[in-house]
């Protein structure tokens, strides 16, 4: 009886109401985190998903910019078989036709030039300057960016010096970088895509210029 009387008592069952408070407390510990800061990891992996959707962009737009210059193709194909084809035949030597028609070739041809400009505009590189070690950040400050990610300034530091700086790297150094990177390839993003509407603009502008042309030639082998 005495070996008996010395166990510890059996905890009681947990009634309705303290299952129903502590699943209360766990809903509201969940919805302040929800409304507080990120952990780190978590700003990490936003920041990482925001720098992969503004990569994106700037694929879509070189993609973009391939598919105007493939409709420039195509148009200067038929202005070509339009001008080379038709010979004297078709286009017109002398008079105020001739007159018309060299004015609108010359027109077209200076847009072919000004908007294949554009394209190249809209798909040359950016952000390719080297910098010299020295520029570099070599002591590890909490919240700076130590600039080790981009390839420019990974190439600018010795390999001792770039495997010194990741292993003393923190979280909020990355976090720090990759806004920036994030910032900076927004700002390549805005100029390529204000490249590509002056491009995509220029791609109308000559389908109605060439449209105008053959509309001259019609006129002229129309009237009598």
């Amino acid at each position: 009886m005495t070996a008996l009387s010395s166990l510890p008592p059996e905890p009681l069952a947990e009634t309705e109401a303290q299952k129903e408070a502590r699943r209360r407390e766990k809903e509201a510990r969940r919805l302040e985190e929800a409304k507080g800061l990120l952990d780190p990891e978590s700003r990490y992996k936003a920041l990482y998903n925001a720098f992969r959707a503004t990569q994106d962009l700037i694929e879509m737009g070189d993609k973009k910019a391939r598919f105007a210059l493939v409709i420039i193709s195509v148009l200067n194909a038929v202005a070509l078989l339009l001008f080379v084809r038709g010979g004297e035949n078709l286009l017109p030597k002398v008079g105020i036709w001739a007159t018309i028609i060299h004015v609108e070739i010359g027109a077209y041809v200076v847009g072919t030039i000004y908007y294949i400009w554009q394209a190249i505009d809209a798909l040359r590189p950016r952000g390719i300057v080297i910098p010299s070690e020295a520029s570099l950040p070599s002591l590890i400050e909490p919240g700076a960016s130590m600039r080790v990610l981009f390839y420019g300034d990974v190439v600018a530091r010795s390999r001792e010096n770039y495997r010194r700086v990741w292993h003393d790297l923190r979280m909020d150094n990355l976090q720090t970088e990759l806004a920036d990177q994030i910032y900076t390839l927004a700002t390549i993003n805005q100029r390529k895509y204000e490249a590509l509407t002056r491009l995509y603009t220029g791609v109308a502008v000559m389908t109605a210029m060439l449209g105008g042309i053959i509309a001259t030639i019609g006129a002229y082998r129309l009237w009598p």
